[in-house]
């Protein structure tokens, strides 16, 4: 089933003092199931912005990094299945009722992980400061195996780590 998910603006960057990106301007609990999902509106500055999803450590840790595509190579991914990554997904970045940017998630995209987290990065764009923005990702493939694991959407300035 294909849905538009909107949540309202207590979805926008809530602070987390030990979370690695506290500073984001968006950071949204999502279902990763087949559909879009989006961001409250949120203002930008003359900033590189990361699209990324977040998830927690829920199941085995390699497990984890297959199912969302974040392994630490090649050799990585003879541990995965041919299911693997379940995370692909489409996005855009809006102003208003414009698009400014869109990509998808690179088959050989970035991602970090840790203890607690793991993060996939699914693009980033350039923001122009006084404008407010809007972030739609639509997912294409069902990663509903993956809602166990608390996903968020989360919008960061590139470094404001």
């Amino acid at each position: 089933m294909t849905g538009l998910l909107l949540l309202g603006s207590d979805a926008l960057a809530k602070h987390r003092p030990n979370h690695p990106y506290r500073y984001s301007v968006a950071d949204v609990p999502i279902s990763l199931a087949v559909g879009t999902v989006q961001t409250p509106e949120f203002p930008v500055a003359s900033h590189w912005y990361w699209i990324m999803v977040q998830v927690e450590q829920a199941v085995p840790p390699q497990q984890m990094r297959c199912m969302m595509g974040v392994t630490l190579g090649p050799w990585d991914l003879k541990d995965c299945s041919s299911d693997d990554p379940l995370l692909r997904a489409d996005w855009t970045v809006w102003d208003g009722e414009h698009v400014l940017y869109r990509g998808s998630i690179p088959d050989n995209g970035g991602g970090k992980f840790d203890n607690k987290y793991i993060f996939k990065f699914l693009g980033k764009f350039p923001g122009e400061a006084g404008r407010q923005y809007v972030v739609k990702v639509k997912f294409t493939n069902d990663g509903t195996p993956l809602n166990v694991a608390n996903p968020h959407l989360i919008v960061t300035g590139v470094g404001d780590e």
